[in-house]
């Protein structure tokens, strides 16, 4: 049996590249989907409902935003960016470079 897909809205097939597969009957099948991002997106989160051999599945992704609440709730993680952390790191060396030049400019003046 071949799999036909379409998508509401229809012009999200311009988003989603899936590629025709033929199941047999009572078998399972991996079927990729990609998501494709035109260069003139803009950041926000959508989402496709898609029909494949008549059951419709919700697509949601996101660009340039976190993820959507229904992926996070599914255990989908997020990859990982830079963590706030990392400022913490690079702001410590400077407090304690700038403290270390302060005692020593009044150590030296007492002197």
């Amino acid at each position: 049996m071949e799999v036909t897909y379409s998508a509401n809205p229809g012009d999200a097939m311009a988003w989603l590249k899936v590629s025709p597969v033929e199941i047999l009957p009572g078998e399972t099948a991996t079927i990729p989907v990609t998501l494709v991002v035109p260069s003139n997106a803009g950041s926000g989160q959508n989402y496709v409902i898609l029909t494949a051999a008549g059951a419709h599945f919700d697509v949601r992704f996101s660009v340039g935003v976190p993820p959507p609440s229904q992926c996070v709730a599914a255990g989908y993680k997020p990859l990982p960016g830079t963590s706030p952390f990392v400022f913490l790191w690079l702001i410590v060396p400077v407090v304690i470079i700038v403290v270390v030049l302060w005692v020593w400019r009044r150590l030296a003046g007492r002197l």
